[in-house]
């Protein structure tokens, strides 16, 4: 397959030649502004994963205070309650270690301290009538979503 030979003063040539390097610097120009528009895409993701990333560190700094705080109010751990949920959960499945949640169920996690005189208080307080009440704490208020009845 021989080439044609064209003569380059030709006019049909030389307007093939333009369009040709006019469509060659749209496609460059095309590309150029996809790579940009890829680029600054790419900066924005990682300036929203920074932003997320600390966002979730304010979320777990305010995680432990909360949790510490819970811990000064009540006395109570709630890595150790959550543990000690599961194991109890566990243990009742398992018929080997029932002795262990009869133990473990036997102590109170909270106690009730009144400074109401009992004698003067029309409605004694019964730890079965406590599902759905609100407790003040030391100014914190919590709501006593469950009372483990033996």
């Amino acid at each position: 397959m021989q080439r044609r030979s064209v003569q380059r003063v030709d006019p049909h040539y030389k307007q093939k030649r333009t369009l040709n390097n006019i469509s060659v610097q749209k496609s460059r120009e095309k590309s150029r502004r996809e790579c940009k528009e890829t680029m600054k895409s790419i900066e924005q993701l990682e300036q929203d994963n920074e932003h997320l990333l600390k966002n979730l560190q304010t979320l777990k700094q305010e995680y432990e205070e909360l949790r510490n705080l819970f811990q000064q109010h009540t006395g109570i751990d709630i890595d150790q309650m959550a543990s000690s949920t599961i194991t109890n959960t566990t243990s009742e499945l398992s018929t080997s270690s029932k002795e262990e949640s009869k133990e473990s169920s036997s102590k109170p996690i909270l106690t009730i301290n009144t400074t109401e005189d009992q004698s003067s208080s029309s409605n004694p307080l019964d730890a079965n009538n406590l599902d759905g009440s609100v407790v003040l704490i030391n100014g914190v208020q919590y709501k006593i979503v469950s009372i483990n009845k033996n």
